[in-house]
């Protein structure tokens, strides 16, 4: 028999996993698709073009220019100033490992602090939490949240109605000096460049000074970490090494975002916050007892302790010296590193 002759599979007949569905098949076809394209600019070498099916919205505010489109690869997609923020496909994964770990390895988070999170995602990730009476959430640009509520619905789900979130438009760093109250958890999810533009004043150690004083005893800090691999490490390590002049514990992981086309840094700083003291099992107990089984699209407790394993030569590039993140100065990158490599391979096996 041919190809041609061969029956597709009836996919009604296989059984989805409780929750899933086979997706209809797409309006028109890839070639039928508008020759149109989001250009994202962030990289300061290379540029990505997204393919886009629809402009949902495009409004310059007073602080950035926020656009919301449709794309081919990743569904509805944030941008800001040019750059992607977040993607429907794939937001869950970013925002879940944003807010679970912190909130995980925290003993018992009730009063939470958000600065940035302007979708409302990292709102909704911690107010999944039965323990949390309070979640403050601050962004400087009132229109932008609004365009996030009306056009990103999936990724809010109601979260800024629901009577423990407090929102408030104000500089993160302004409100944070201003106000007294404390919290056990505090996660800074803002743009995501050190480009010596305002929001670098929430990268600093003056800032992270203030944020410990903003914490309880045992609170934890989670910070967005910008790209990170080992080809693409400066800015996270000059980040971790800032935080390390707070903190005495600091730990970066990361995951591959497919929106972003890059993996993606993530850090957690305490007192005494150690990931690894949990074993795989115990951290998926927790998440089972206070999240259910159902809530997290992503994470397991094997997948978070994963992601804090490092490959030998990202380690290296951690722990190399480099500057520190201070008010007033310009960030500037160290010089690049590599590794000498020898012409010809001298095999281990036969080093001795």
């Amino acid at each position: 028999m041919s190809n041609s002759d061969e029956k597709a599979p009836d996919y009604a007949n296989y059984i989805l996993p409780k929750g899933f569905y086979y997706v209809p098949p797409a309006a028109f076809r890839k070639e039928e698709m508008p020759e149109s394209f989001f250009l994202d600019k962030a990289d300061p070498f290379d540029f990505y073009h997204f393919r886009i099916t629809n402009i949902c919205a495009v409004q310059r505010t007073p602080f950035q220019t926020v656009a919301i489109v449709d794309t081919a690869s990743f569904g509805r997609a944030l941008f800001v100033d040019g750059a992607i923020q977040s993607a429907a496909d794939d937001e869950a994964l970013y925002h879940e490992f944003l807010v679970q770990p912190a909130m995980l390895l925290h003993p018992n988070p009730k009063d939470v602090l958000i600065i940035g999170g302007g979708e409302g995602a990292t709102l909704r990730e911690v107010l999944a939490h039965h323990t949390v009476r309070s979640a403050t959430m601050v962004d400087i640009d009132f229109q932008a949240v609004e365009l996030c509520r009306e056009h990103l619905i999936r990724w809010h789900r109601g979260a800024f109605d629901d009577p423990r979130a407090k929102l408030r438009y104000d500089d993160g760093r302004h409100f944070l000096e201003n106000d007294s109250s404390l919290y056990d958890v505090i996660i800074i999810d803002v743009v995501d460049m050190l480009d010596n533009g305002p929001a670098q004043s929430l990268y600093t150690l003056e800032f992270y000074r203030t944020v410990r004083q903003s914490l309880r005893p045992g609170g934890i800090l989670a910070v967005q970490g910008l790209e990170f691999s080992h080809l693409d490490y400066k800015q996270h390590a000059a980040l971790a090494r800032t935080i390390r002049q707070v903190f005495p514990d600091v730990h970066s992981y990361r995951a591959a975002i497919p929106s972003f086309l890059s993996s993606w840094g993530f850090l957690i700083a305490g007192e005494d916050i150690e990931p690894t003291r949990f074993t795989a099992q115990a951290l998926q107990s927790r998440i089972e007892t206070r999240l259910g089984e159902e809530w997290l699209d992503h994470l397991t407790g094997e997948v978070i302790l994963s992601a804090f394993v490092l490959c030998r030569e990202t380690k290296i590039m951690l722990s190399l010296p480099g500057p520190i993140l201070r008010d007033g100065l310009v960030f500037a990158d160290p010089p690049d590193v590599d590794e000498v490599d020898p012409y010809s391979a001298i095999f281990p096996a036969r080093s001795a």
